[in-house]
């Protein structure tokens, strides 16, 4: 049975629906329930321990919680041979603090090392003077360290820079070391039953914070880098308005099925996100360039041509995710479930965002630009290197 044409009648109401998820997607991801951070943009640790058959999670929390660990995200899903304990760690208070001053110790050291090389070779007192001052200051550091790892040394009494480095990495390797073993022994003492070695992967703070800046960077280039594009395409502010708008809705209905199903911002997260703005391009510039290019049959017609094409290209990409999802939901792989949900939820916004918003829109413009006896646009930039 063949689908009937949308556009035709009073097809401006379909504006309607997109405008209302919108907002409740906006409502969702900032007041109701707003979309919390991975590992991966937060920092912390991340466990999983497969076991042999279900355990107590409230045990197993009261057992972490005793050795001063603290929880953020804990479940346990069940998999075809086995079950598997997922866990989210903040990292340790005092794991944190060794990280922030290895990093300030090497912030200063730079100038201290370069302060000792000229100390070394001149007979300058001011030099001396804030060497002497500078050291200072990275000996304080190197102290408290030291005092961290339960080592009974005094900064000062190493002549140079480069052996108090050297003890500096030997300490912050040692605190790593202990609370791998510490660690690693109360998970084991938890779930004596495991069927392997618990998995432990760790993102600390600052790594976290450099992920979440640059790929906040990746988002701001890629619209900035996608509106030129559009533009010089099409080169008429309404399409490319309309391609970039519908790029936008996908994500924020992504987001706000991320929302309701708890998915949390992370990189396998964040680049189903990006793919998202691939596969809006696709259908909206498709429709675009149907709608505005071609000149067979009426708007309506052609935007309704676009749609079965467009809708082919959609449930096509989404078959594969939909298959990568029911392999997630069998495996329990965090990986595939983020970046299948995801990309699922963001092709059923595209669905509505491209043929319920933007062909709407196009069909509307275009419609009135023929009652007025105007012509849509001038020959696009493009099309004096790519010829049809």
């Amino acid at each position: 049975m063949e689908i009937p044409n949308p556009y035709t009648g009073d097809y401006k109401k379909l504006i309607v629906i997109p405008i209302v998820l919108a907002i409740i997607s906006i409502l969702l991801i900032t007041v109701i329930s707003p979309i919390r951070l991975g590992i991966d943009f937060k920092g912390g640790i991340n466990v999983e321990i497969p076991v042999s058959q279900e355990i107590n999670l409230d045990e197993f929390r009261s057992s972490l919680e005793q050795k001063g660990y603290v929880i953020t995200n804990l479940k346990q899903n069940v998999r075809p041979s086995d079950f598997i304990i997922q866990a989210e760690l903040a990292r340790p208070e005092f794991i944190v603090r060794a990280d922030e001053l290895k990093q300030s110790y090497f912030e200063l050291r730079s100038n201290v090392s370069e302060l000792e090389a000229q100390v070394a070779y001149s007979s300058d007192t001011s030099i001396q003077t804030q060497y002497v001052s500078e050291r200072a200051k990275l000996d304080v550091v190197a102290n408290s360290l030291f005092s961290l790892a339960g080592y009974d040394q005094n900064a000062s009494s190493y002549s140079s820079t480069h052996l108090l480095t050297r003890q500096v990495q030997e300490a912050h390797v040692h605190l790593r070391e202990v609370e791998n073993e510490k660690l690693l022994s109360t998970l084991e003492a938890a779930v004596p039953n495991a069927l392997t070695e618990p998995n432990i992967k760790e993102r600390t703070a600052t790594l976290a914070s450099d992920f979440l800046e640059r790929a906040f960077m990746v988002v701001v280039y890629s619209v900035i880098l996608t509106s030129i594009v559009v533009f010089l395409i099409f080169r008429s502010v309404v399409p490319s308005i309309a391609v970039l708008t519908g790029a936008g809705l996908d994500i924020i209905f992504a987001l706000g099925a991320m929302s309701i199903f708890g998915i949390p911002l992370t990189l396998a997260s964040f680049s189903a996100l990006l793919m998202l703005v691939g596969f809006s391009l696709d259908t909206d510039i498709l429709l675009t360039m149907r709608l505005v290019k071609r000149k067979e049959g009426s708007v309506a017609q052609r935007a309704y041509d676009s749609m079965k094409t467009g809708m082919t290209m959609s449930f096509a990409t989404g078959f594969a995710f939909v298959a990568l999802f029911g392999l997630a939901l069998l495996t329990h792989e965090s990986l595939y479930y983020e970046i299948s949900a995801v990309v699922i939820a963001g092709l059923f916004g595209d669905l509505i965002a491209t043929w319920a918003f933007n062909a709407v829109i196009m069909v509307a413009h275009l419609q009135g630009l023929a009652k007025s006896g105007k012509i849509i646009s001038r020959r696009p930039l493009l099309s004096y290197l790519f010829k049809n």
